[in-house]
């Protein structure tokens, strides 16, 4: 049995560390989504706020809450989500704050393989057009990845994602491929961190590639709620540096 570790790497790994006793199973904070899924009847409710800004062109910046994720449980494999990022305050230099709503998604997670030392989940998501300018994309937006996870120790595992996504700019489909890798650490039976790389590849040519490296750390406040902080920095200049925090709590 693996000793008990912070959720941080439950969530990211989707290891049973709790035997019997097992805490909640966030997805946040991080690029990443873990590779564990919530148990039938269980429902977590995830919710946090960024602020996100760019010193490049224009200096955006931009606040979202409530960063809302809502998981439960259809079968001891399966999972629906449905996610909202919630109000946006975009703000650009010398205009005015623009306020807009983000786009409804629904989507789930299926795990392919699981066992003590690694771990492969499927994920599927698709965007609705329900938000207003300049948040929503007016169209239909599906993304599927692969999620995976390996156990380097007790108290320390890499995970990582595959994904790809599409969205309608300017009435034309585009594409985009999404990576990331990671790892987490257990530094007591309560607090965790973690350090990430992701990157976005559009197809099209004339869109920009983002790079940003981010980190965080979680508290265990009890075995249904955990607390977090994150930070992440934009490694090129189409790349935004944020710093959030949040919470996530089950029923």
């Amino acid at each position: 049995m693996k000793k008990p570790i912070t959720l941080l790497l439950a969530a990211l790994c989707g290891i049973n560390v709790f035997g019997n006793d097992d805490p909640i199973v966030p997805d946040r904070p991080g690029f990443s989504t873990g590779t564990q899924t919530v148990k039938p009847n269980v429902v977590n409710i995830e919710v946090g706020y960024q602020y996100a800004f760019n010193n490049y062109d224009t200096k955006p910046s931009s606040h979202t809450l409530p960063l809302m994720v809502l998981r439960t449980g259809i079968s001891e494999k399966s999972e629906l989500d449905i996610l909202w990022d919630g109000i946006n305050l975009d703000k650009e230099e010398g205009a005015s704050t623009v306020h807009s709503k983000a786009d409804l998604s629904i989507g789930g997670k299926y795990k392919l393989l699981e066992n003590e030392q690694y771990n492969l989940t499927l994920l599927g998501v698709v965007s609705l057009p329900t938000g207003t300018a300049p948040s929503t994309s007016d169209s239909v937006n599906p993304l599927v990845g692969l999620l995976w996870d390996y156990s380097l120790s007790d108290t320390n595992t890499l995970f990582g994602t595959v994904q790809t996504s599409s969205t309608k700019i300017d009435h034309n489909r585009e594409y985009d491929q999404q990576f990331s890798i990671g790892t987490s650490f257990a530094h007591t039976e309560t607090i965790g961190s973690f350090i990430e790389f992701y990157t976005i590849i559009p197809s099209e040519s004339g869109l920009h590639t983002t790079k940003t490296i981010d980190g965080g750390m979680t508290y265990l406040l009890t075995n249904d709620i955990q607390l977090d902080v994150n930070v992440g920095l934009g490694l090129n200049r189409y790349s935004s540096h944020f710093i959030g925090f949040g919470f996530a709590t089950r029923f």
